[in-house]
């Protein structure tokens, strides 16, 4: 297969996990897993972008971000189909690279790596969100999800009060959200929005 037939059939792929995994509702949380994914697809404001070939990912991804249109685009994901390059461990220290380098550029970062997917036991909302949900990955790829750090976190601030996150695992809760969170208020002297009212409805999860 061709670079770039491989390269729209990831792009499909994408687009088949965001219309049968993020958008519908979520019989575990009672709201889609993603509530913004339907609009971002809808309304175009998804970027979906393919490493090409197998030359230096960080060469790949900084010329993506370089060529970011944040009016036009809220979201990117960046997808690697050489992900065999690097371990989850390695892919790790990417996304904590990134954000490090451009987290007070307003960007956040944050991955998925094939060999370390959603589990039943940990992530059951991501794994089976739906009674009619059969979906699968066709291909296998890393993707990076590149967002907008201040519409990500005041995104954040208004799902937690509607209760979003009120199902969520406590752990991956922790993980992804609240050092999230509260990273975006080091770094930019915000007070705690998701303050005690948060840490208290957190800790009545557990």
């Amino acid at each position: 297969m061709s670079r770039k037939k491989l390269a729209e059939k990831i792009k499909d792929d994408v687009i088949n996990w965001s219309k049968n995994v993020l958008e519908p509702m979520n019989k575990h949380l009672g709201f889609p897993a993603c509530p913004f994914a339907a609009k971002w697809r809808r309304d175009n404001k998804l970027r979906i972008e393919v490493r090409s070939d197998k030359s230096k990912y960080e060469k790949h991804l900084t010329n993506v971000l370089k060529d970011w249109n944040k009016k036009q685009h809220d979201i990117i994901i960046f997808c690697d189909p050489y992900w065999e390059q690097y371990d989850n461990e390695q892919f790790q220290d990417k996304i904590d690279f990134y954000n490090k380098t451009y987290n007070r550029r307003d960007v956040y970062f944050m991955g998925f790596h094939p060999t370390n997917p959603a589990t039943v036991e940990e992530q059951e909302f991501l794994v089976n969100p739906h009674d009619e949900c059969d979906w699968e990955p066709e291909y296998m790829y890393s993707m990076m999800l590149v967002q907008k750090f201040k519409q990500l976190y005041d995104a954040s601030c208004k799902l937690h009060k509607i209760g979003y996150y009120k199902n969520w695992p406590a752990e991956y809760y922790d993980d992804v959200v609240k050092t999230r969170q509260d990273e975006y208020e080091k770094l930019f002297k915000k007070e705690k929005k998701h303050g005690t009212n948060e840490k208290a409805s957190h800790e009545k999860r557990r």
